[in-house]
């Protein structure tokens, strides 16, 4: 690591994965207001569904385009980290090469944290205000995340969370001791 290893000085990313649905943009807002107001840090948020919308609208759900949007999340939350930064992620990033890049990219400069929402699908499909895994099912959607399409889960996440199972808080709680273990917060 090329930073500071004073606390606060230091930059590190919580990187959320999980299938659409499991609580990823929900765990990510809280943490970053528990940062922002308890250690007096500021956060960068980079959600999947902003990123794609402003960062990758040209992109398909092929798995190349997947990994590129991973790719430039990853690219992002590097720059963030390398300048003391922090950054939450909170992506579906359904395939391990993809994270696994954007592990070693980071961790060039600061800590990673790699978070399995593993909420379970039966749940993640009841939550879904969208439709998208209904439509999926009646093969409207291809290539979907779960269902046709593969969620590869991660081999040894720093922490996998299920967001159907406690709540909000305590779950980001659990997160948070990570890189307060760590003496980055």
């Amino acid at each position: 690591m090329s930073t500071s290893s004073l606390p606060g000085r230091t930059g590190f990313t919580i990187f959320l994965t999980g299938l659409s649905g499991a609580g990823k943009s929900t765990i990510a807002a809280e943490l970053v207001r528990q940062v922002e107001q308890l250690h007096g840090r500021p956060v960068t948020l980079l959600d999947g569904d902003i990123v794609r919308e402003m960062l990758s609208s040209g992109l398909t759900f092929s798995r190349n385009d997947r990994e590129l949007n991973i790719r430039r999340i990853g690219y992002v939350a590097a720059e963030v980290t390398r300048h003391g930064g922090i950054c939450v992620c909170a992506a579906i990033a359904p395939y391990r090469s993809s994270r696994t890049e954007a592990r070693d990219r980071i961790s060039r400069y600061g800590r990673f944290y790699e978070i399995h929402v593993s909420t379970p699908l039966a749940v993640c499909e009841q939550r879904d205000t969208k439709g998208l895994y209904a439509r999926a099912r009646r093969g409207e959607i291809k290539s979907f995340t779960g269902i046709d399409d593969p969620f590869e889960p991660p081999q040894a996440p720093e922490l996998a969370v299920d967001a159907s199972r406690g709540n909000v808080a305590d779950e980001v709680k659990r997160i948070l001791a990570l890189p307060i273990a760590d003496g980055l917060l």
